[in-house]
């Protein structure tokens, strides 16, 4: 029994006579006849009552009926789904970024995407959580990681931008002014940074490897820890676009840490063994191409 079997029976029970439903299926009625014959031999028995014109169902035509609606249900439905996966307009990303301030440029770029590509859902999997992005892609949870590292072997990564850390300090600071920072600096002030445990956070390990600060303040909000700087209570390192409106109205100051700078470069990553979804893709290519049109951000060559 094939699809088109199904198919048959279906049609002729609905349209309750050959000519109606071989006209429907595009087929002779002679052809018609003799599927319905070729069917019936394989089961053995007989499917429709030859009435006049009329095709009645007999007790077998109904169970095969019941499993021809079931079954071409189910075939339906599964091209749909196959064909929301390949068309480039039709899906869904599965999002997550592996640092808290991605979400700053992350909700203007989503914007912007869903203008031109409105039947590509994008949903941000907040659960994934900053650190949980590898776990989450091996179970293919998500579908995309925003990522600054790219240290896992199943992983592809598409490098997207280039950022900046930078000490932020208030404008009477002492570092104001200065061309670059050293890093055992950074031992003689209070640190100001996001509230997640001290090993989970590069730039205090990178700072703190040895001597740990005076005084460690730990902030929810991006906004609380900038107005916590202006009130001198300490210094932060961020992203130089976190502070870009603070920075050009003079409330506060960006100082390069050390001569080389610290660079951060993002990428987005996706299991290799997966075979990605062509929308994917030009959310990736897209996302690459609009953070390289911001100001502040640097291309990846």
């Amino acid at each position: 029994m094939e699809i088109r079997h199904l198919q048959m029976v279906r049609e002729v029970a609905t349209c309750g006579n050959l000519t109606k439903a071989a006209d429907q299926l595009f087929l002779t009625q002679s052809a018609l006849s003799h599927q319905l014959k070729e069917l019936e031999s394989s089961f053995n028995t007989q499917l429709f009552i030859r009435d006049k014109k009329q095709m009645i169902l007999t007790q077998a035509g109904e169970v095969v009926l019941q499993a021809a609606e079931r079954i071409l249900a189910e075939v339906a439905d599964t091209r749909a789904k196959v064909r929301k996966l390949t068309d480039i307009e039709v899906g869904e990303v599965r999002l997550c970024t592996q640092c808290y301030t991605s979400y700053h440029w992350l909700a203007g770029f989503l914007r912007e995407f869903q203008l031109h590509y409105p039947k590509v859902d994008v949903n941000v999997e907040l659960e994934a959580g900053t650190h949980d992005a590898d776990f989450h892609l091996l179970a293919n949870k998500i579908d995309v990681a925003i990522t600054e590292g790219e240290q896992n072997p199943k992983f592809s990564y598409t490098p997207l931008f280039q950022d900046e850390f930078v000490a932020i300090v208030a404008p009477d600071h002492a570092w104001a002014g200065r061309c670059w920072v050293e890093l055992e600096e950074f031992s003689s002030q209070n640190y100001i940074m996001y509230n997640i445990p001290e090993e989970e956070s590069s730039n205090f390990m990178m700072l703190f490897k040895h001597r740990r600060p005076l005084k460690v303040y730990k902030i929810t909000l991006t906004e609380a820890i900038l107005e916590m700087v202006k009130a001198g209570l300490g210094v932060a390192v961020l992203p130089t676009w976190v502070v870009k409106p603070y920075l050009q109205s003079g409330q506060l100051v960006a100082v390069p840490i050390t001569e080389q700078r610290v660079l951060r470069t993002w990428y987005a990553a996706t299991l290799k063994t997966k075979q990605q979804a062509p929308y994917t893709t030009v959310f990736i290519d897209k996302l690459a191409a609009y953070m390289n049109q911001l100001e502040g951000y640097a291309c990846v060559v």
